[in-house]
């Protein structure tokens, strides 16, 4: 029981950083795709028989997914593949994500079909219902701990007056 509430602490410890952007991101190489500098991307697949939405954690666990295929959706649509779907599937992903308490997500247009009418119209509907699209940067640290070797007077010595002579 113990070690179970240790785990639930960093666990919100983690989560309450990610959402101030000051945990640091995963970063990969500087030309990768996709790219890995995100806290969540938000991928959206588009098939023939239905659409698709996705919330991926920057450690590759699924945390938000919504589909038209599924039957809680399904079931108030006349087509699981048309305008209307998307927009319904973009809000009710919308309405997934603020209850799991995520109000911004990576969007990369390069891995999916960006051109795509249904994607521009679910990427309309998750900014009306609040989810930002793209993610703000982390805020860096401004002092680095240890002895500046470059300045005049280093971090780690105490300043020293000019009246004051130093013998060697």
């Amino acid at each position: 029981m113990f070690s179970i509430s240790i785990v639930l602490v960093f666990f919100l410890l983690f989560r309450c950083l990610e959402y101030k952007n000051l945990l640091p991101r995963r970063k990969g190489w500087q030309y990768q795709r996709p790219t890995k500098e995100f806290y969540y991307r938000l991928t959206i697949n588009p098939t023939a028989a239905k659409i698709e939405a996705i919330l991926e954690h920057s450690s590759g666990r699924k945390v938000v997914s919504a589909s038209s295929a599924e039957w809680a959706i399904r079931q108030f649509l006349y087509s699981g593949r048309d305008l209307s779907a998307a927009v319904n599937l973009g809000r009710v992903f919308a309405e997934r994500c603020l209850k799991a308490g995520i109000v911004s997500a990576f969007y990369d247009p390069n891995t999916d079909v960006h051109g795509s009418e249904k994607v521009k119209v679910i990427l309309k509907a998750l900014e009306e219902a609040g989810i930002q699209i793209g993610e703000d940067e982390v805020f860096e640290k401004k002092f680095r701990p240890g002895i500046n070797y470059d300045g005049k007077n280093r971090l780690g010595e105490g300043k020293r007056p000019d009246d004051v002579q130093i013998i060697q």
